[in-house]
């Protein structure tokens, strides 16, 4: 509680004093508190484009997210996850703006990197997807992967328990 109330008095100062816009502060507000439940599970890949191409994943490969933590492993080489990490959720997504969250690489071939991303869950539940900006340049603007960038976009389905 401490810590939310010397965050909120940060913000408002930096309003006050013209630092941030109203917009910066609660997009950097919403940073600190937002974990969204909807991810929550086992995800198989159903699809995925890199750089305006179609691309192959190998089959079998699974993102596990539990709350903030993230996994990823191949079921048909290991039991073991090859990256692992920590994702960050912005919360308050602006109105007619996709969800937003950036992957930070633990371990593996990600390890160090901070990935910006934009995602959406459809209405079911069941079906996930992420556009990610492989660059670590710029956050993904919409969920087509285009020539001449490294976005990448995936198509997840959710894993029955």
């Amino acid at each position: 509680m401490k810590y939310f109330i010397g965050s909120l008095a940060t913000l408002s100062l930096m309003l006050v004093t013209g630092c941030v816009t109203q917009q910066e502060a609660r997009i950097n507000f919403a940073r600190e508190r937002a974990i969204d439940t909807a991810l929550i599970g086992s995800w198989t890949v159903k699809s995925t484009d890199l750089g305006g191409q179609p691309f192959s994943m190998p089959p079998g490969m699974e993102l596990k997210i539990n709350g903030a933590e993230y996994g990823i492993r191949d079921l048909n080489k290991s039991s073991s996850y090859v990256d692992t990490g920590k994702l960050v959720f912005f919360g308050d997504e602006l109105a007619g703006e996709p969800r937003r969250l950036d992957v930070l690489g633990k371990e593996g071939p990600n390890k160090g990197k901070r990935i910006p991303a934009i995602y959406r869950v459809s209405l079911s539940g069941r079906e996930l997807e992420i556009c990610y900006d492989l660059d670590e340049k710029e956050r993904p603007t919409d969920f087509v992967s285009r020539a001449g960038t490294q976005w990448l976009r995936v198509s997840y389905v959710r894993k029955p328990l």
